[in-house]
């Protein structure tokens, strides 16, 4: 309570007040031609587009500090009686601290000498690692999608994990790790309002992209030791500004258009042409004045209408299995063999019964936009500005076969409103409130079938899952909502006095979640192979008591207080020092129904009451240190080096909740092996299992770290080498919190014995999450990059990494290419090893280039040529065993592992072949009752590499205005038509029998991770 009130009183006692989260910052010194400088010169600030004027006085060591300045093209004017004016332009961006060495000329006269385009592009000023990316970069690059963060991959240290169950909920949108931290852990902000996800992802839109580029101004990827004005999050963040009305009247018309008549083939597509596929991305923008240099306006609509064709392969039952000639099918089996399609692409394994079917599928996605946003000035100290963005979609997705599949539903809505106030030349403050909804649900789509249910109640049937086949009856995660609602009060104050630019800031930001987690509420069945299958003969049932009360309404309000001090030590030395408290109020559900076990191994029952023994954030002091060293004085090199300590605070337990939400006595799982089929005798007798969260919940937090060298090169590029790094702790992750309990041998190893009882006799499996989780990651990071000058702009990076953890994932669905449980319950430390995500190679580049024509020429002038290169290593997987849980060790929810044969080189294992990836015969069945001693994540799935172009030709037209033009792009995403392959099947034994032979599908690609080539075409009117 104390805490709280401590807070409050911060918020209310830090004037009204700018972040540097959107605004930039023009500091600098005003010297005279002979090197000594200037106090008392006036220094003023105009932006050339809105009229937005700012000034301030050089101090006694002629230096200056204007801060809290929108995005935009600005003209900095020094005089001084005596001198002749200087006129600076520069362009500044989000974020972005520029420096500028200005120098008077003594004259007798009030001229005026004009600079262009001189300010330092060295980072002088701040040791944060990050990167702009710009208004061309976003409206000119081909951008499959249009979706404007994927632009975030084209910095150092940030790379995309696709190896995820993209059917379910928590797992829509891009998931970006950067510099080694968890997609979880970062933020994503627009205006500096929260638009982050319920799970942790860019927004949460169904069609898993975010649409509005044209009304995208830019955005700041920032990587690693930021400043204390960002909290939430121990990853990255990315911060995104919106266009705002000028002086100038602008625009735009336009529309995506492709089909599949263009297309090439995917890898697996059946036939000469690829599935029918149609896509129209079409919208407007518009945004002006209303009143001159005052009130201005700005505003886009966008419309998405997809149908896309997907071919899937599937593993069905062969036409020998059906008919019964490999094995005996029981009746009680007949009506649910009949649910699987006949094979129709050959045969896996005719001697296991394993057949192929693939088919294609119309995957139809309708997204809607608009946004509108309002600036007005009041007066030279006074400005406000509002905006409200919508997005809602729908999309339809196949489960592993035609008849079922999974809608999905979002309707996003954000709201931003932020009053500026000049108190000073030298105090400057903002104030912001925002109020997001995020609204995100998922529903089963087949059709009722109550006779083939396997809990009483359900009228649809649940999942059925054979070892070596693909799974019917849709996904065990439907139906789900995952809401997030934000009221968020934020406010900053900007000092500046002499050479320190103080900033104090608070936030109090309430966030509610709603959220219906309905896991294996239909029930699921194992089978060990397809002879127990059609025997009828499950080795497990999951399903959920009817009754369950499964929808979860948590509040909580985070606070933030924090204090930063940019402190210019000398003209050449920078100190960035800061410090952060940020704490949440413990997020109780609000009904009453959190319920944990306080004692994991002695408590007989649930305890109903706060989730949490303690509240984990309370201590979370944050300090950040940094340097920018300008290296030679002329501000063309710059050694920098900060570090920080940073705390997940923006849910960072939401998905772990919805696991908890199965926890007696208002909810639960039956975990019963050997059951009946295909309803289960009974779902409450025996042991109870559980899912819950650890009730010493401790605060995930990281340390980041960098240094860099920073150099501008002939022909105004800057080049960068530096070394960027990570530690992450209490990191929340899954164990089977309930295991059997072994025999230790003579060797030290575990045996679960047949039959042994679990550790608390009270239960049964207990899928728990808990902070067992760490990380570290290391980095060498180079990249170059040239502004747009000279018709060309150019940006390149490459990054060696190497992350290692653990295991750190919540969800069984957030990876597929390798379990989220240690395959020991009792020793996760055994399994640290590369993170799921861990990528050893990336190197992206990108290019705008305005070709040279004929002045004048129709035909010949207006080219430009663009485009985007990415190229990586493969993520690591995991080689495992069938769902039988052979080990014994009661790790019903993870996997067990085989053993690596003796005399096996583990660096040839991987053949990669899509049909036979690596080499099974590597790998044996251990021991029954024993773990397999093959490593986590120790092969290496397949790289990625992809080119994408577009070639544009600008036609000016001049009832437009002196902007006007037509814009025709044709753009090639995957111009070398590579198939860039998803992990294999990863089990190799089904586990069901000591002399089995591994499964034909171990080791078989079945699907990619991107599309063929696609031809995009599209017109664009300018104005």
């Amino acid at each position: 309570m104390r805490a709280c009130l401590v807070a409050f009183l911060v918020l209310v006692l830090a004037s009204t007040a700018v972040a540097q989260i959107t605004s930039a910052t023009i500091s600098g010194t005003v010297k005279d031609q002979t090197q000594g400088v200037l106090p008392g010169v006036d220094v003023v600030v105009k932006n050339v587009d809105t009229g937005l004027t700012r000034s301030a006085v050089t101090d006694g060591s002629g230096y200056f500090t204007i801060p809290g300045l929108p995005p935009g093209a600005y003209e900095t004017r020094a005089s001084l009686q005596g001198f002749g004016s200087v006129v600076e332009r520069v362009t500044l961006a989000v974020a972005q601290e520029a420096g500028l060495s200005l120098t008077l000329k003594v004259t007798g006269t009030e001229e005026s000498i004009i600079v262009v385009g001189t300010a330092a592009i060295v980072d002088t000023r701040s040791a944060a690692m990050s990167a702009v990316v710009t208004e061309k970069t976003i409206s000119e690059l081909p951008l499959n999608g249009r979706n404007y963060i994927d632009l975030a991959l084209l910095q150092p240290g940030v790379n995309s994990f696709s190896e995820k169950d993209s059917t379910s909920s928590s797992n829509r949108g891009t998931k970006l790790n950067i510099n080694g931290m968890s997609f979880r852990s970062n933020s994503y902000l627009l205006d500096g309002a929260n638009m982050r996800g319920y799970a942790g992802t860019a927004t949460v839109s169904a069609a898993e992209t975010t649409l509005g580029v044209d009304t995208i101004m830019e955005f700041r990827v920032v990587t690693n030791a930021y400043s204390a004005d960002y909290g939430r999050a121990m990853g990255g963040v990315i911060s995104l500004v919106t266009k705002s009305g000028t002086n100038h009247v602008r625009g735009s018309g336009f529309e995506f258009f492709r089909d599949s008549a263009m297309d090439a083939r995917n890898f697996f597509d059946r036939g000469d042409d690829p599935p029918p596929f149609t896509r129209h991305q079409f919208g407007a923008s518009f945004g002006g004045p209303l009143q001159k240099d005052r009130l201005f306006f700005f505003g886009g609509v966008e419309r998405l209408q997809e149908d896309l064709g997907i071919t899937t392969t599937s593993f069905v039952p062969t036409d020998a299995a059906r008919s019964g000639a490999l094995f005996p099918i029981n009746p009680i089996v007949a009506p649910y063999l009949k649910l699987f399609p006949a094979a129709n692409a050959g045969d896996a394994s005719a001697a296991q019964g394993i057949g192929i079917f693939t088919y294609e599928k119309n995957q139809p996605t309708r997204e809607n936009f608009y946004q509108g946003r309002f600036d007005y000035t009041f007066s030279d100290t006074d400005s406000v500005f509002a905006r409200y963005t919508y997005d809602g979609a729908d999309q339809s997705v196949t489960a592993g076969f035609p008849d079922y599949g999974t809608d999905s539903v979002s309707r996003n809505q954000f709201f931003t409103t932020e009053y500026k106030r000049i108190f000073s030349p030298a105090i400057l403050n903002t104030a912001r409130f925002s109020h997001s909804r995020l609204r995100f649900e998922q529903l089963p789509a087949f059709l009722s079938a109550p006779d083939l249910s396997f809990i009483a109640g359900q009228d649809l049937m649940g999942v059925i899952s054979i070892n070596g086949f693909t799974s019917i009856g849709g996904t065990t995660t439907n139906p789900s909502t995952n809401n997030s609602f934000y009221w968020t009060f934020s406010d900053d104050l900007s000092y500046v006095k002499g050479r320190h630019l103080l900033k104090v800031g608070a936030l109090a930001e309430h966030l509610r979640t709603n959220k219906l987690t309905a896991t294996n509420v239909r029930g699921s069945y194992t089978f060990a192979n397809l002879r127990s299958f059609l025997a009828g003969t499950p080795t497990r049932f999951v399903g959920v008591p009817p009754g369950a009360q499964l929808e979860r309404v948590r509040p909580n309000t985070l606070f933030g207080a924090y204090v930063q001090d940019d402190y210019r030590a000398t003209d050449r030395l920078t100190l960035n020092l800061g410090l952060r408290y940020e704490f949440y109020t413990i997020p109780a559900e609000a009904n009453g129904l959190d319920t944990t076990l306080r004692d994991i191994v002695n408590d007989r029952s649930f305890t109903v009451g706060p989730p949490f023994a303690r509240n984990p954030s309370l201590g979370n002091i944050a300090p950040r240190l940094g340097f920018a060293w300008d290296a030679t004085g002329d501000g063309k090199t710059a050694i920098r080096g900060g570090a920080g300590l940073y705390h997940d605070t923006d849910g960072p337990f939401n998905s772990a909740f919805g696991i908890a939400s199965f926890s007696p006595p208002f909810a639960a799982t039956a975990t019963i092996n050997n059951p009946t089929f295909p309803r289960p005798a009974s779902l409450t007798a025996g042991a109870a299992s559980a899912r819950t969260l650890d009730y010493n919940i401790k605060q995930p937090y990281g340390v980041t770290f960098n240094v860099n060298l920073q150099r501008e090169l002939a022909g105004h590029i800057t080049a960068t080498i530096g070394y960027a790094g990570s530690r992450a702790y209490n990191l929340m992750s899954a164990v089977e919190a309930n295991p059997v309990v072994p025999v230790i041998q003579a060797d030290g190893s575990k045996f679960f014995a047949a039959g042994a009882p679990r550790r608390n006799t009270a239960f049964g499996p207990i899928d728990y999450r808990t902070n067992g989780g760490h990380s570290e990651y290391n980095s060498l990071q180079l990249s170059a990059q040239k502004r747009f000058s000279r018709r060309y702009q150019l940006q390149a990076s490459y990054t060696l990494a190497k992350s290692m953890d653990n295991l750190q994932a919540q969800l069984n669905a957030d990876v597929n290419n390798a379990s989220v449980y240690p395959q020991d319950p009792y020793d996760r430390d055994i399994d640290w090893a590369r993170s799921d995500f861990d990528v050893r190679h990336v190197f992206q580049a990108n290019f705008v280039w305005d070709v040279p024509g004929r002045e004048g020429s129709a035909l010949l002038d207006g080219w430009q040529f663009n485009g985007i290169v990415t190229l990586r290593g493969g993520v690591p997987f995991t080689a495992a065993l069938g769902g039988t849980n052979w080990s014994r060790s009661g790790n019903t929810s993870g996997e067990d592992r085989p053993n690596l044969k003796p005399g096996v080189n583990p660096d040839a294992i991987v053949l990669g072949d899509p049909d036979h990836y690596f080499d099974t015969s590597a790998f044996v069945l251990p021991p029954q009752g024993t773990f397999g001693d093959a490593g986590r994540n120790t092969l290496t799935g397949p790289s990625y590499a992809m080119t994408n172009v577009s070639f544009v030709k600008n036609t000016r037209i001049g009832a437009l205005g002196g902007g006007g033009q037509l814009q025709l792009r044709l753009e090639l995403f995957n111009l070398l038509n590579r198939a860039n392959f998803a992990t294999p099947d990863r089990v190799v034994f089904a586990a069901a029998s000591p002399t089995e032979t591994a499964l034909p599908t171990a080791g078989r690609i079945t699907r990619t991770v991107t599309s063929s080539r696609q031809v995009q075409l599209a017109a664009k009117i300018l104005f």
